[in-house]
């Protein structure tokens, strides 16, 4: 009973051991803690820095690959910047070189395995044992002699050299599914490269839009100013009724409010376009102008060149092979795997010679699948390769329909730019007509809103077609997987 009050007691502090910062890596979900907080917020920092966030000691100055901050970026230096300094596109090339490593991986299947060990052991004793002898073998008086089978300190050391002997062609089938994989995956980083592109072309261009369209808020801001100063004028006079002055006042309001909101697109389309490129996200990036209209291809031409090129296409394309070649890797691996290859062994003990020795050795390994596993595995690679066929049906399919759309869509706001340019100088001369008839009392403060209305919105399909023409034949150049550094060369 004694004995088993310091065992209770043993049992009772193992809850405080297990709390305390020994055990507690092996005994809580949370571990112990690993790095502290200090180290946590160090590299919290160093992470902030390398985003240039403005994150505590992180630095918000100018990014060192910009020669003057205050330059203009123009649509090629903005992508050369996203090619690097992107971070999506970074994970994808990470991605893409961990695949080549898993080919690697795949291909160290066909070379020798090369494997050794050592041990030295001290014992307590040497192990012998007694030789029994018949009667009247030994002389009389003579003890039977005691044999060592073990001394009490010895090292053994021990190397093996394998190699495959790949007849069946698993291996090899195995190492076209990871090359397929790796070939898959650079299309996939270049789907990622010409996505991220596309989103800082859309945000180049969308800012140069929401720019425009401030300078037309501005423009319209100043002629209602006039038309309010003018209706207030003919207000006092007793000419203008209270309603018609307040028509005036609101659609001044609705401007000062309209200019807001331009304020903040061009913000939000900055920080948009900073965070593709890599730059710091709030910088005061300020960008060339365009002013020639995008060359769009016809229809069939961006569709052959989309079924030559599109990345996506590329990726499912490379994963049918890959997964092909999985599931002849899987049949083959119903067939025996043959090896051979050689071993060492040495050791300092005096008790056996020779002291080492080499073998050579050949064999076979047999997997029956009486587990069913393999025969689960081949099913189910047989049925991704039919819905990654499936998949290639359907993607063909969406690429010509979103070709033929992103095609026509660039076409007509490339229309849309020539009408407004022919448009706006009627709409122009529609105010100046309608401004004339208020002054002499032959047109209401509608009729000039109006007029003032119509002529903004030619303004702003002025102002904005032709930036959303490039924006359509980005888009159009991303279906069709060529580099954007194309459209950009060419402006």
């Amino acid at each position: 009973m004694r004995s088993s009050v310091p065992l209770r007691a043993g049992f009772c502090l193992l809850p405080l051991l297990a709390g305390c910062s020994v055990l507690a890596p092996i005994t809580q979900p949370e571990g112990g803690g690993g790095w502290s907080a200090a180290r946590r917020a160090s590299e919290l920092s160093r992470r902030a820095a390398a985003a240039e966030v403005p994150w505590q000691t992180a630095s918000d100055a100018p990014s060192p690959l910009l020669e003057s901050p205050d330059a203009p970026l123009d649509l090629e230096r903005a992508l050369a910047l996203a090619a690097t300094r992107n971070r999506r596109i970074a994970e994808a090339r990470e991605q893409l070189d961990e695949a080549r490593w898993r080919v690697y991986q795949a291909r160290g299947r066909l070379f020798p395995t090369t494997t050794a060990s050592g041990r030295y052991a001290w014992y307590t004793d040497a192990r012998v044992t007694n030789v029994e002898l018949p009667p009247g073998v030994l002389p009389p008086g003579v003890d039977p002699p005691i044999v060592a089978v073990q001394e009490q300190e010895f090292g053994t050391l021990n190397a093996t050299v394998t190699l495959p002997i790949d007849l069946t062609g698993e291996i090899r089938h195995a190492l076209l599914a990871a090359q397929a994989g790796y070939r898959g995956e650079a299309a996939r980083a270049w789907a990622v490269q010409l996505e991220q592109e596309v989103a800082v072309t859309r945000a180049f261009f969308g800012l140069l839009e929401a720019q425009r369209l401030r300078e037309v808020t501005l423009q319209t801001q100043a002629a209602n100013r006039a038309q309010l100063a003018n209706a207030q004028k003919r207000y006092d006079e007793g000419r203008l009724t209270k309603n018609e002055l307040l028509v005036v006042e609101v659609a001044m309001s609705n401007t000062d409010q309209e200019l807001l909101q331009r304020d903040l697109a061009i913000a939000q389309w900055r920080w948009a376009l900073n965070q593709g490129a890599g730059l710091p996200v709030d910088a005061p990036t300020t960008l060339v102008d365009v002013s020639e209209p995008p060359v769009v291809p016809s229809p069939e031409e961006a569709i052959r060149i989309g079924f030559e090129s599109n990345p996506v296409l590329l990726v499912l394309v490379e994963e049918q092979q890959r997964l092909e070649a999985t599931t002849t890797s899987l049949e083959r691996g119903w067939l025996p795997q043959f090896q051979v290859g050689g071993s060492w062994d040495g050791s300092n003990s005096h008790l056996v010679e020779p002291r080492d020795y080499a073998a050579g050795f050949a064999g076979f390994r047999w997997d029956l699948g009486t587990d069913t596993q393999r025969l689960a595995r081949i099913a189910e690679a047989r049925h991704a390769a039919q819905r990654n066929q499936i998949a290639l049906e359907r993607e063909l399919r969406e690429i010509e329909q979103a070709v033929r759309g992103t095609q026509r869509g660039a076409e007509e706001r490339l229309a849309a730019y020539a009408t407004a340019r022919l448009a706006l100088g009627q709409a122009e001369e529609n105010l100046r007509i309608r401004q004339q008839q208020f002054d002499v009392g032959r047109a209401t403060s509608e009729d000039v809103l109006d007029a003032q209305a119509l002529l903004e919105q030619q303004r702003a399909t002025l102002a904005t077609a032709l930036y959303q023409a490039h924006t359509r034949r980005a888009e159009l150049q991303q279906l069709m997987g060529r580099p954007l550094a194309e459209l950009a060369t060419s402006q």
